[in-house]
């Protein structure tokens, strides 16, 4: 395919520049040329801005990295045994991979070899939009008419889909997160059908590789969409054991509770209540994104969403300060209960008020430090909330005999 020239152009790749235009002159200074590839160059066509910059450069990595050495520009070996490595200057960061062909692959590990030409490399990627490259001469180099499936809003795999998903079997899962970044475009019925025929083979991809696409995937400005496709496949099934609760984000008000969630409290959102252990089985959290998540998937009570609507709302909000916002979504969307627009006003904007005792004043008081000492923290927490938070006034509230 002919290139095209872009003239009188200047990529956005703002604080980015200095760097993109140095590893491009390191590539012309020995024989070989770098090419602004992927994601970057998909989205400028697309007039969506982009933070995060991929680059192609047609001498073997090994090469390269001398070359950096000699200069003493900073870089990480972030996936060397693919070709991969993560060059950074001035808090830049810019992943810079070699052009190379596929000799072997299992559908998890693939041995690659550096290869010159730019129609081989283009070859190997996933989808034809991720496969649009970007010159350092302003011209756009589109050997799989990626440009044209943009136009058309069509996301398809390069060449065969058979053929990419055996590749690597996690491109399964990337065909989902592209297709919720892309919520306008539309997959063609045979790829989905080849996802489809190989969805079990994700039972051999690692659980971090899965955990680190998914949540991709869930982070997608609108995942809905794409989200109903794979349940219509079977996928969450397939992954999880269990089928996602998505009937509830059909109303448009329920959706935008939704999307307005992080990508742990969405999957709270659609993770029906005895699914937990299935999720936590799959997916690599955390030790604070597993305590979270158990936080998320533990429901309001029916009594307390309804005090959520009366002027009790606050000393409800007081026990669920931490994922107050969160948890009330995450009961909309699981109940299809409809709070007033101007309760997320107040439940955003809620903050937690400092219960006003600590131990200090218990020890004071005479108390010894241990259990009992911490059960009357909590009664006169709970009583300082009752009480519209304020201290109670009758008697001695420190006393181990106090009448409430």
């Amino acid at each position: 395919m002919e290139q095209k020239v872009l003239k009188n152009f200047e990529f956005p790749a703002g604080k980015a520049s200095a760097l993109i235009t140095k590893i491009q002159k390191i590539a012309r200074d020995n024989n070989g040329e770098a090419r602004l590839v992927g994601g970057a160059v998909r989205n400028w066509l697309m007039k969506i801005h982009s933070e995060d910059f991929d680059m192609a450069i047609n001498i073997p990595i090994l090469d390269f990295i001398k070359i950096l050495n000699k200069q003493k520009i900073k870089f990480y070996e972030t996936g060397l045994s693919h070709g991969t490595i993560t060059v950074v200057e001035n808090n830049i960061s810019i992943e810079v991979t070699q052009t190379r062909k596929d000799l072997k692959s299992d559908g998890r590990h693939s041995k690659v070899e550096a290869v010159a030409d730019w129609a081989l490399d283009a070859q190997r990627r996933d989808f034809t939009v991720n496969a649009i490259y970007l010159t350092d001469s302003n011209q756009v180099y589109d050997p799989c008419n990626g440009l044209s499936d943009l136009k058309n809003k069509k996301l398809t795999f390069i060449g065969s889909a058979e053929d990419r998903i055996k590749e690597d079997y996690l491109r399964i899962l990337r065909a989902f997160r592209f297709f919720a970044c892309l919520p306008e475009f539309y997959m063609p019925k045979n790829d989905i059908r080849a996802l489809k025929r190989h969805q079990q083979k994700l039972s051999t991809i690692s659980f971090e590789r899965i955990t680190e696409e998914f949540g991709k995937w869930l982070m997608a400005d609108d995942p809905v969409n794409s989200l109903r496709l794979a349940q219509k496949i079977g996928l969450d099934k397939h992954i999880f054991g269990c089928s996602f609760s998505l009937d509830n984000l059909e109303f448009e008000t329920l959706k935008k509770s939704f999307l307005q969630l992080d990508w742990l409290a969405r999957l709270a959102a659609i993770t029906p209540n005895d699914k937990e252990e299935k999720i936590n089985n799959v997916l690599r959290f955390s030790r604070q994104q597993r305590e979270r998540f158990k936080r998320l998937m533990l429901n309001l009570t029916d009594k307390e969403a309804f005090e959520l609507t009366t002027n009790k709302w606050q000393k409800v909000a007081y026990w669920q300060a931490t994922d107050l916002s969160e948890k009330a979504r995450i009961y909309a969307i699981r109940k299809g209960f409809f709070f007033q627009e101007n309760f997320w006003k107040l439940v955003d904007a809620f903050e937690k008020p400092n219960f006003p005792i600590t131990g200090k004043e218990l020890i004071k008081a005479g108390w010894s430090p241990g259990p009992d000492m911490g059960i009357k923290l909590k009664e006169l927490e709970r009583q300082w909330v009752i009480n519209e938070f304020k201290l109670p006034i009758n008697g001695n509230i420190f006393s181990k005999n106090v009448d409430y």
